[in-house]
């Protein structure tokens, strides 16, 4: 007679204590009833007798071994090859049995495969039950079938790799290959070693990729193969989507799976298709956030463009009219793109240089919202390929015609070189000498031009030949030296733009009446060009900075708004609102940026851990300006992040894209740390100079004067901006 896994246990654990061991600690260590467990010890004293090696018995409340000799005993145990599961252990075999058994499980058969009573396999199955619940699948039954596990073949894949994980002592995994082989040989009718098939299958791989990936856990990877076989052998074949598909099949992998299999079939072992991408899958590995199901991958992925979107709105200042629709485009493109980092399957963009060239802002723009959104990305996040491909849709969303230029609201001259931009700088500066320095001279290289792009200038002065397909009107070829007759050329061009010649009908008067003061030839052209720089450049100097300097005029200016070390979020957003708009303006602005606040849709962005970005639309509003309040707050201000901000810059907005460079500008300059150190540094010497009981501000005289007697940021705001020395 042979005793069972479980006696042999219990033997084993009497034999390491002379004092006993109690009945509860055995039944709680070994999951079973107490009948089993004296039909147990019954048992161990049946075999004991049998060999004369000692006998079991129960003193009081203990149980104890009574054997003269361990030696020969010991010798006999050691010799079984039996292995004792624990009641997880065992509770995990059950799931294995029954979910790849080629043979039908019932009660009947877990309590012979475990030789525990009925009792402990019904419980054991509510505990089983209750795991599988957590995964989202289900335990039924049936008469006929026996126990079955239900829900989606990703799931329970997913579920027995975790069970076989639990299952890593030696004497688990020994019961579990020659479990796998039993069945497998049963289902192909095949007496081949399909574990040492996954051995093969696992080492062509490593050939066919050269070592460019590490196999980690081959040993579960060995055993999920076979799963995949017996599971899809019983008709349960997986079903990925088609994207993902598509993006494993672009891998080295997937050919080496798929040759491998082929092979397989010579030894009769035929595998579905559709196991060819699981298989690869486990090859591959899990790189990123994994799901229970699909319907999680899918709330995910809808998630993430959401957040993306969001992301975007709060990073370029703007709400898009249509974000439902970008959300649906974004949600397509994100499934593959997912499956791509996935799996760690590059995919190269051959527009991304175009792309970066062409909409500088909204790439960056993009970059900055994948790093805010939550999806665990690799290392070095996703790569720029990906980011031109998400950079589209959101310029798909936007008016094109808006996206590249600084300053929307004057025309200027485009120049157009090769590829060696040194001959278009040069001719970029003749003209500058002979048109002046009033126009807006932007460089551009041939490649990069597109037909679109021509009507937002009121000349194009190119270097190169550019062919039937550039038919604006505008378009002046020249060579590196501007002639006579180009300049002659050029300033036709600019007195028919009213944009630009707005004193022609002025400098066409005055040549008229010096051509009737004077005797002599008056040069026509040559007074026009002098006539038309004089007013081009008087006009200068009274048009507003450019918009992109805005900011920088606050910086260089010191012009800061200090807050007291009470302040909150709402006095902030009021001292600003009042600093952005004047007057009536700024207390409806105040209003406005207090129920955005209220109703948690306030757009904020952290530009640096101390750095946040407030947006203040003002679309709507009479008379609107782009415009930048920088306050400080020298105890840190609670952020609607729930992080804390020692600098908020509030940037106020007329439309969704003429503040683009202002923004680009700001996140240039808060991204050395050195810059948010110095404006710090600004508040800390007022402090010291003043006291700290008042807010004070750098004035136009470069002294600090104390506001108001209540220090509150309304009252800061209430005073109006002054300038002050250089930072």
């Amino acid at each position: 007679m042979e005793l069972k896994s479980r006696q042999i246990y219990i033997l084993r654990v009497l034999l390491t204590t002379e004092k006993g061991v109690a009945p509860e600690e055995f039944l709680e260590k070994l999951g079973v009833g107490k009948r089993t467990m004296y039909y147990d010890l019954e048992k161990i004293n049946d075999w004991l007798k049998c060999y004369g090696l000692g006998k079991v018995v129960i003193s009081g409340q203990t149980i104890l071994a009574e054997v003269p000799d361990a030696s020969p005993l010991d010798q006999r145990l050691r010799e079984s090859t039996t292995y004792f599961f624990s009641v997880e252990e065992r509770r995990a075999m059950e799931v294995v049995h029954i979910s790849l058994s080629s043979t039908n499980i019932t009660i009947n058969c877990l309590m012979e495969l475990f030789g525990v009573s009925k009792n402990t396999v019904l419980s054991d199955i509510r505990e089983v039950r209750a795991v599988l619940e957590g995964w989202g699948l289900t335990l039924n039954s049936t008469i006929k079938s026996g126990y079955l596990i239900s829900g989606e073949e990703m799931t329970i894949r997913k579920m027995l790799g975790e069970q076989f994980q639990m299952l890593s002592s030696p004497g688990c995994q020994t019961y579990i290959h020659q479990f796998l082989q039993k069945n497998l040989v049963c289902l192909y009718h095949n007496e081949i070693d399909f574990g040492e098939l996954c051995r093969c299958l696992i080492k062509q791989y490593e050939t066919d990729i050269h070592g460019d990936y590490i196999l980690a856990n081959i040993e579960l990877i060995r055993m999920m193969i076979q799963v995949s076989w017996i599971r899809s052998r019983k008709g349960n074949i997986i079903q990925l989507s088609s994207d993902e598909q598509l993006a494993l099949m672009k891998s080295l992998s997937f050919r080496s799976v798929e040759f491998s299999l082929q092979k397989l079939r010579v030894h009769g072992v035929e595998v579905a298709m559709q196991e060819t991408y699981y298989i690869t899958t486990l090859f591959l590995g899990i790189q990123t956030t994994d799901f229970l199901s699909q319907e999680q991958e899918d709330t995910f992925i809808a998630e993430f463009a959401e957040e993306l979107v969001l992301s975007f709105e709060r990073i370029a200042c703007l709400s898009f009219p249509n974000r439902e629709r970008l959300q649906r485009q974004l949600s397509h493109h994100i499934r593959p793109m997912y499956y791509r980092i996935k799996y760690g399957i590059p995919d190269k963009n051959p527009l991304v240089k175009d792309i970066k060239a062409m909409y500088p802002f909204v790439f960056d723009f993009t970059r900055k919202a994948v790093q805010e959104a939550k999806m665990d990305l690799p290392e070095g996040g996703i790569s720029e390929d990906e980011l031109a491909y998400l950079c589209v849709y959101f310029v798909s969303n936007l008016s094109e015609k808006y996206l590249v230029k600084e300053n929307a609201d004057s025309k200027g001259v485009l120049i157009v070189g090769a590829e060696n931009m040194a001959v278009a700088v040069l001719l970029r500066e003749q003209l500058q000498d002979v048109f002046g320095l009033s126009l807006d001279y932007r460089v551009i290289s041939q490649s990069k031009l597109r037909e679109w792009m021509l009507g937002d200038y009121a000349l194009v002065v190119s270097l190169v030949p550019l062919g039937k397909n550039f038919s604006y009107s505008k378009i002046v070829e020249t060579g590196p030296i501007i002639t006579e007759n180009t300049q002659r050329r050029i300033m036709e061009i600019l007195r028919g733009d009213r944009s630009v010649a707005r004193y022609d009908d002025m400098i066409c008067e005055i040549i008229n009446r010096v051509r009737g003061s004077v005797d002599g030839k008056v040069q026509d052209d040559k007074l026009y060009l002098d006539l038309f720089r004089y007013f081009e450049e008087k006009e200068r100097g009274k048009r507003p900075r450019a918009k992109s300097d805005i900011f920088y005029e606050k910086i260089e200016q010191n012009r800061f708004l200090l807050l007291p070390e009470t302040a909150d979020l709402e006095q902030t957003l009021h001292g600003c609102s009042k600093v952005l708009r004047q007057g009536a303006a700024g207390q409806r602005l105040a209003q406005r940026m207090y129920n955005l606040m209220q109703n948690k849709k306030l757009q904020t962005y952290r530009i640096q851990g101390d750095v946040v970005l407030v947006h203040f639309p003002l679309q709507g509003d009479a008379n609107p300006k782009i415009d930048v309040c920088i306050a400080l707050a020298p105890k840190g201000l609670e952020c609607p992040d729930g992080r804390t901000a020692g600098i908020l810059v509030g940037l106020a907005t007329k439309d969704s894209y003429s503040h683009w460079a202002v923004l680009e500008g700001i996140y240039r300059y808060f991204s050395d740390p050195n810059h948010i150190n110095g404006i710090k540094q600004i508040y800390q010497n007022d402090k010291e100079h003043c006291g700290n009981e008042k807010i004070y501000r750098p004035c136009g005289s470069g002294r600090t004067r104390p506001v108001a007697d209540r220090g509150s940021a309304q009252e800061e705001a209430d005073t109006g901006e002054k300038g002050g020395g250089g930072l």
